[in-house]
């Protein structure tokens, strides 16, 4: 059998089934309908909604300004402490520090960021380190979140800042020149001399490295290499090698330019010439002195014996000296006294001894000579033992320019080993090259004397001079020589060390950057003569950081006729080899120069500061990359020696 559905039959079966289903329905209740409606529920949903949807819109929105307001705040105590600590003076958190610590909080977060208030910022120096501790907190009115019953949020903060100083080794080549004597003006009224704010600025900086390592175990080591027209490195050579120096050997000299004494030796021929004469007279008299000087007879011989006037008498005519002598003979045959009359002859004998003088100058002292005047020549003098005198427990030599008697030290200063009279001078893969050359012994950092021409010279100060003007007698030591205070190697120091070292910098000299440079860097080396005490460990682990501190207060200068750490330029021409193009000046600039680039390619930072004068386009290329300054007076001085102190002291936040 077959059953048919039509259409209409299913829709008549549609109705009847919602016609149940709402009968149904209707006898629910509201709550149960409601839930169970399908048709018009979105609004009731909504209206249910708005409450949390405003919680969780409102918690973000405070949530996001709060965030905003602590990282305002920790950014503000990290500038804080981080001045605080910058501001700090060897291990004392001042009230200056600490004002200093306020300032830069609240210039770093204004009162009502956000609507924020009671705000509050303290700092503190746990006692013993070299920390600076903060905390700040502040309170944030919500926005939203008021009308769930949060009204405020709080927020604190903390930092903290310190030095954190690693093992660092700090050279300092210092400008000591003679316009250090002159004075500069202080900054905030006044003047200073300035090697008085040299020495100053030293020990501030000396104290904030001291203060940083507080609590630390870095070591710290300062070197020290005053400069002029020279270097005093004597000492340092002797105690590391004597065989580096010439006058390490018994044998050795070396030339200067210098004088030695003429003398004059007097000899003498004499010839002695006698003849007799004669006077006749007719006259009685006892003698032929009493009849002469009663009557005159003797008339153009009044200078006869025993006559008392003018025997013997002596002429002089150039270098011939004339003697003569008389003497009475005879009278009447017969030797006198006489006592006869008559016809008599007086007999006189003249005697005439004949000096002839002759003086010839030499150069060899002899018995009886005298002194004729000075000759001015380069002379080759022994330096063994000149360079034992820099001890004191050796004797002082004979100063061989002087016959007074005086002695000499020798005072530390040197004349550089041998050196190419050439151009141009720079740095390259192969060190530093003259026209090329990698020869020239003084430019070599590192190298070690194997030979005469790669030794170092002792600077004899009390036996140069100025052959040019020879009637002055002005040696170099009298105003033409330079030798500053004594050069010193990397070591730990105390304060008191520090202190007496500085006070003991003499201003003298002219400026020549590549002296000081030179053993700055040969003194600073880790490869060069003194690698055993630059690499020497610091017992801690730790790597070293290493720094040039570069001071001058003036360009650099060059002079012909001063005698410097090569020679006297004028006659040596060590470094010109006469020429004048390019000229001496030039040169030592290009010297120096490549010098800062052989210091700096070594990892050494060198950093420049320009004292009272200006910062040159060289200086800043003499400097690694920001690490040069200009000081116009002393606070400006202290300052910039403050500021290299911090950065190597590496500040920075610790929490």
């Amino acid at each position: 059998m077959t059953i048919r559905t039509t259409d209409t039959q299913h829709r008549h079966d549609a109705i009847a089934t919602r016609k149940g289903a709402d009968q149904t329905a209707a006898r629910r209740p509201w709550l149960n309908r409601l839930l169970a409606s399908k048709r018009g529920n979105v609004l009731p949903i909504v209206a249910a909604s708005i409450l949390p949807m405003a919680a969780m819109i409102g918690g973000a929105v405070d949530m996001s300004r709060a965030y905003m307001v602590k990282t305002r705040i920790q950014q503000a105590c990290d500038a804080g402490v981080l001045a605080g600590r910058r501001a700090m003076q060897q291990s004392s958190y001042s009230d200056a520090a600490k004002a200093q610590a306020q300032d830069f909080f609240d210039i770093n977060f204004k009162a009502g960021y956000n609507d924020s208030h009671s705000v509050t910022f303290n700092t503190s120096n746990p006692a013993g380190t070299s920390k600076v501790l903060g905390s700040a907190s502040t309170v944030m009115p919500t926005a939203i979140m008021g009308m769930f019953g949060k009204k405020t949020i709080p927020i604190d903060v903390t930092c903290e800042a310190e030095l954190n100083l690693s093992n660092s080794d700090v050279t300092f080549v210092l400008d000591v020149t003679g316009s250090m004597n002159d004075s500069i003006p202080v900054g905030g009224g006044g003047s200073i001399v300035k090697i008085t704010a040299l020495r100053n600025s030293v020990m501030s900086f000396y104290d904030t490295l001291a203060n940083a390592a507080t609590g630390s175990l870095a070591r710290i080591r300062y070197a020290f290499v005053p400069y002029s027209t020279n270097v005093n490195v004597g000492e340092i050579l002797y105690d590391t090698n004597t065989n580096w120096l010439n006058g390490g050997n018994a044998a050795d000299s070396w030339n200067y330019q210098s004088r030695r004494p003429l003398w004059n030796v007097t000899s003498t021929s004499t010839e002695t010439l006698t003849n007799n004469q004669t006077l006749s007279f007719n006259v009685n008299a006892t003698n032929c002195t009493n009849y002469g000087n009663n009557t005159g007879f003797w008339q153009g011989w009044t200078q006869f014996s025993p006559n008392p006037s003018g025997n013997p008498t002596t002429e002089t005519s150039g270098n011939t000296t004339t003697k003569t002598t008389y003497q009475p003979w005879r009278w009447g045959g017969v030797a006198g006294p006489w006592s006869s009359s008559g016809t008599n002859t007086c007999v006189r004998r003249r005697t005439r001894e004949i000096t002839t003088t002759t003086v010839t100058e030499t150069a060899v002292w002899q018995a009886g000579a005298t002194f004729s005047r000075w000759e001015y020549l380069q002379r080759s003098y022994p330096t063994f033992d000149f360079v034992r005198s820099i001890k004191s427990a050796n004797p002082a030599v004979p100063t061989p320019s002087e016959i007074n008697g005086s002695t000499s030290r020798w005072s530390g200063c040197i004349e550089e080993r041998d050196t190419i009279a050439g151009a141009p001078i720079a740095y390259g893969s192969g060190g530093i090259t003259v026209n090329g050359n990698a020869n020239a012994h003084d430019l070599n950092i590192d190298a070690v004397p194997n030979s005469d021409a790669t030794k170092w010279r002792p600077h004899w100060e009390d036996v140069y001079f100025f052959r040019n003007d020879p009637t002055s007698l002005k040696n170099y030591g009298g105003g033409y020589t330079a030798c500053p205070s004594k050069a010193r190697l990397l070591a730990t120091m105390t304060r008191t060390d520090v202190q007496n070292y500085v006070n003991s910098l003499v201003a003298v000299g002219g400026t020549y950057h590549d002296v000081g440079l030179l053993w700055g860097a040969r003194v600073a080396s880790p490869q060069g003569i003194f690698s055993s005490n630059v690499n020497a460990s610091p017992g801690n682990g730790g790597s070293v950081g290493r720094h040039l501190i570069f001071m001058t207060d003036g360009e650099l200068t060059s002079y012909d006729f001063v005698a410097s750490m090569y020679g006297l330029e004028m006659y040596d021409q060590r470094v010109t080899g006469g020429s004048t193009s390019p000229n001496q000046l030039e040169r030592q600039r290009q010297r120096y120069l490549a010098i800062c680039e052989a210091i700096k390619a070594k990892g050494i930072r060198l950093w420049v500061i320009a004292f009272g004068t200006t910062l040159t386009t060289d200086l800043q290329t003499c400097s690694s990359s920001g690490s040069s300054f200009t000081a116009a007076n002393s606070s400006q001085l202290n300052t910039a020696f403050q500021n290299i102190a911090k950065q190597i002291s590496e500040l920075r936040l610790t929490k």
